[in-house]
């Protein structure tokens, strides 16, 4: 996989894990409200503030190892710098997929994203200096491809 890409099936089995480790699929909110899955959905992502926006492209594939009929609808492509209140995404699935994968989905994003802000800044920092901004190989264990996509 290029840097420059990010091909979602490549991380079926990270978002796997990242799933598993937040244990969405014994969610006890979806327990306690919804009876089987619950009807189908549409849930909205938007920004919280302002930024550069990196790591849309997992929604689907997470979302579709919960709900295989999960349907995401992408309003920006990553590297678009929001404003905070930018609407990113729709995600339509059933109601325990969405309750289930909330969260993992939110912290992606959220570490992608802020990832993705915060090199931007290094960079308008420096534009005038002639300094150029590198990433390093010094990522977080199991999300090394993801990370270094973020700073793309």
């Amino acid at each position: 996989m290029s840097d420059d890409a990010l091909d979602p099936a490549s991380f079926a089995s990270f978002l796997e894990l990242a799933l598993d480790e937040d244990r969405a699929r014994e969610d006890v909110t979806a327990a306690a409200l919804l009876e089987g899955d619950g009807p189908v959905r549409t849930a909205e992502v938007v920004a919280r503030e302002d930024g550069v926006v990196a790591g849309l492209a997992l929604l689907e594939p997470l979302f579709r190892l919960l709900d295989p009929a999960a349907r995401v609808e992408l309003l920006l492509e990553d590297g678009t710098r929001i404003a905070g209140t930018t609407l990113l995404a729709r995600v339509t699935a059933t109601s325990r997929a969405l309750l289930a994968g909330e969260r993992t989905a939110l912290n992606l994003l959220q570490r992608l994203s802020g990832i993705a802000t915060k090199t931007s800044a290094f960079v308008e920092a420096t534009m005038a200096t002639g300094v150029r901004i590198y990433d390093t190989r010094k990522t977080t264990p199991g999300l090394r491809h993801l990370e270094k996509y973020a700073v793309r």
